[in-house]
C-alpha cells in the first residue's frame, strides 16, 4: 500500500467533513488492491438523512488512489415526495456539509479554477428545477466579478453582531458555506433572532424568523438617509425609561437566542458500525469551532 497516498486521500476526506470515520474502509479496500471501489455513509442534518456515496479509482500506471467524486442524496421529511440528488466532481472542492446546503438550494462560495489553471471566487447554485441527460441539476455560478458584496449586504440591516469583528469572521464564514446563520436584528425597535442566508443571484440576503419562514427584507433595512433626531425633543426622565427598556429586552434577548441556538444545534453523534452497513452522523445546523 502507498503510504503516503494514504495518508493524502485521509486527509481529503477529512477536509471534506467526514472526519476519520470513513479511514479503516479506506485502508481495507486499498490494501485489498481493487480497481474501483465506492465508500457508503449516512448523517443527519436538520433532520433530514443525507447519503452518501464516495467514489475512488486506481491508477492505470501506480498504486495510487484518486478520490473521484460523491454522489449525495437528501432524502424527504415527507416519505411520499421525492428526495433530492445530485454528484459532485472533487475539482469543485465541495464539502459534505456543502453539498447539502446545496441541495435545499442554497448558495456556496467556492475557490474555483479556469482553464488557465488561475485560480478565481465564486458562488455555486443549484437550479432545483433542471436536470441534465447525467442527472444532475444544472449548476449556477456568480462570479465575483457579478457584483455581490456579502459583507455591504449584510450592513444594510440593523444586525447587532457586526459591532463585533470577530462575530463578524464567523457569519461571513459560516454563510459562505451556503448554511442559514443565527443573528440578532432589530425590528420595530425591539431586538428579535432570526436567521439569515446568502441570496448572490438576487446580489441580496434572505431573512427568515424563528420558525423559519421567510421575512421581507426591504422591511428590516436600515434607512441610512433618515435623520432619527428629527422632530424629536425627548426630556431626560424619557430618555432614562426608554434606557432601561432597552436594556431589559438585551436581557431577553440574549436568553432568547441562546435557547434559539439550542434549539438548531444538536449534538453530533456518531454510533460505530461494523461490516458493509453506512455509517452515520449527526450534524447541527450551525457550528462554531467544528469544520462543517
Amino acid at each position: 500500500m502507498d503510504q503516503e497516498n494514504f495518508e493524502y486521500l485521509k486527509d481529503k476526506l477529512k477536509y471534506s467533513g467526514f472526519e476519520d470515520k470513513l479511514n479503516t474502509a479506506l485502508e481495507n479496500q486499498i490494501k485489498s488492491g481493487a480497481v474501483k471501489f465506492t465508500l457508503p455513509f449516512q448523517m443527519e442534518i436538520e433532520d433530514k438523512k443525507v447519503d452518501y456515496n464516495l467514489h475512488f479509482k486506481k491508477s492505470e500506471v501506480s498504486e495510487r488512489y484518486f478520490y473521484n467524486k460523491m454522489d449525495v442524496s437528501v432524502q424527504n421529511s415527507n416519505p411520499e415526495i421525492e428526495g433530492k440528488s445530485h454528484s459532485f466532481y472533487q475539482n469543485q472542492g465541495v464539502t459534505a456539509k456543502e453539498a447539502f446546503n446545496l441541495l435545499e438550494g442554497r448558495a456556496v462560495n467556492k475557490t474555483m479554477q479556469n482553464t488557465d489553471k488561475e485560480q478565481y471566487k465564486a458562488w455555486l447554485q443549484l437550479d432545483l428545477s433542471q436536470k441534465g441527460n447525467n442527472g444532475n441539476f444544472k449548476v449556477n455560478q456568480y462570479h465575483e466579478k457579478y457584483g455581490f458584496d456579502l459583507e455591504a449586504k449584510l450592513r444594510e440591516f440593523p444586525i447587532k453582531e457586526l459591532g463585533d469583528q470577530t462575530k463578524t469572521e464567523w457569519m461571513m464564514k459560516s454563510l459562505r458555506k451556503g448554511n442559514q446563520y443565527p443573528i440578532t436584528m432589530e425590528k420595530n425597535g425591539m431586538d428579535e433572532i432570526m436567521f439569515i442566508e446568502a441570496s448572490p443571484k438576487f446580489k441580496s440576503i434572505n431573512v427568515f424568523d424563528v420558525s423559519f419562514s421567510s421575512v421581507k427584507a426591504e422591511d428590516l433595512k436600515l434607512d441610512n438617509g433618515k435623520d432619527k433626531s428629527v422632530g424629536q425633543e425627548p426630556i431626560v426622565e424619557e430618555l432614562g425609561k426608554k434606557k432601561v427598556m432597552k436594556e431589559g429586552v438585551s436581557a431577553k434577548t440574549t436568553e432568547k437566542k441562546e435557547s434559539a441556538v439550542q434549539e438548531v444545534s444538536k449534538k453530533t453523534k456518531v454510533p460505530t458500525v461494523a461490516g458493509g452497513v453506512p455509517q452515520t452522523a449527526k450534524v447541527p445546523r450551525t457550528g462554531k469551532g467544528k469544520r462543517i
